[in-house]
């Protein structure tokens, strides 16, 4: 078995509030009639803040990197630029909220494996390959990325982790999710877009992975993780996805998502609980992606789940919004953050384009 000793999350230095981006959301689509159906997302969105690598969305501060208030929107390229820039950087911190709140350093930890994650930009040599030089990992380590697998992206690098602890004692796996997701805003006036421009920020989340022995040997509380289960549900294949254009990564999000996964919700925990051999009323705490307030709302409504269940969900979506792959790392950090007794179950639950449902089972160690 394997377990989660640590969780860091770090988003990037430009925090706006919902009331300014909408603003600038205003001012870009500069249109009336978009401009109501925005009031209206933004007023429903439970977020309070967004992060962004750029401050072009407070329209106070008069900085532009990307978003100028023309016409012309930059190319993917000028985007993708941005994103090598800002993409490592904000991962490192993650990091080393990581390693300091185990009291460790990187150095002296001996980290065997790393694995990245991220749906926002691509390039080569990579993020794995930029991570291994700035912190002076081993040159023969074990690297791999996942790339372009959406908000619940984490959940396979937790899986490829598990496997390699499961068969490997001594691996020190560091796991590292990055996304920067405002860097393919746009103002194009269709519901998936605008739906999109209300939810997405920025943010980084990095996570330690060793075997349970490991973890028990050296006295490492942590998430034990039980297992896995996965569902691909085609049918709603065309509700939420990317498409790369000569702009941008186009997020294909379409306001059905919702009720979809509220009408399959209490089908995959059956699934789910059967291959864990678990009931509902024996979990302890629920790891909910927030992909947005609609989604958590119908969930919390089809799962019969108290406000407290559902809490650091909303708590996430309220402080940082949608962060793609990262967010759920933070819904778990937060709940690392109470006081979890021995054996505690955690269920979480994600969503992807395809339509893909990813769960999984967490037992608090001590």
């Amino acid at each position: 078995m394997s377990r989660i000793i640590s969780i860091g999350t770090s988003v990037p230095t430009y925090g706006t509030r919902q009331s300014l981006i909408l603003d600038f959301m205003r001012n870009a689509y500069d249109d009336e009639l978009v401009s109501r159906k925005l009031n209206v997302l933004f007023h429903h969105s439970g977020i309070s803040t967004r992060y962004s690598v750029i401050s072009d969305f407070d329209i106070a501060l008069k900085r532009h990197t990307l978003f100028n208030g023309s016409d012309i929107l930059p190319k993917v390229e000028e985007r993708l630029n941005v994103f090598k820039e800002y993409a490592v950087p904000l991962s490192i911190r993650a990091i080393q909220n990581a390693v300091e709140k185990i009291g460790i350093t990187i150095a002296n930890f001996g980290f065997t494996h790393l694995i990245t994650v991220t749906c926002t930009g691509l390039y080569a040599p990579g993020i794995d390959a930029e991570l291994i030089e700035h912190l002076n990992l081993p040159e023969d380590i074990f690297h791999t990325s996942v790339n372009f697998m959406g908000c619940n992206a984490a959940f396979h690098d937790l899986k490829l982790a598990d496997m390699i602890a499961r068969t490997d004692d001594d691996a020190k796996i560091l796991i590292v999710c990055v996304e920067l997701c405002t860097l393919h805003f746009q103002p194009k006036n269709n519901p998936d877009n605008l739906l999109s421009n209300t939810i997405f920020g920025d943010g980084a989340a990095a996570v330690i992975v060793t075997s349970d022995s490991f973890g028990i040997q050296h006295q490492y509380s942590g998430l034990v993780m039980n297992g896995f289960y996965s569902l691909l549900l085609s049918k709603g294949e065309s509700l939420m996805g990317w498409n790369i254009t000569p702009v941008n990564f186009e997020m294909v999000l379409d306001a059905r998502v919702p009720d979809f996964i509220g009408n399959e919700i209490n089908n995959i925990l059956a699934k789910a609980g059967k291959k864990f051999n678990i009931q509902p009323e024996d979990i302890n705490h629920w790891a909910i992606h927030p992909g947005g307030k609609k989604i958590l709302d119908v969930i919390q409504k089809q799962l019969h789940l108290t406000d407290s269940d559902m809490q650091n969900s909303y708590k996430v979506l309220d402080e940082y919004g949608n962060m793609s792959s990262p967010t759920i790392l933070f819904v778990l950090n937060e709940i690392g953050k109470a006081q979890l007794n021995a054996d505690e179950h955690i269920f979480s639950v994600g969503f992807g384009p395809g339509l893909s449902i990813e769960t999984s089972l967490f037992t608090y160690a001590e």
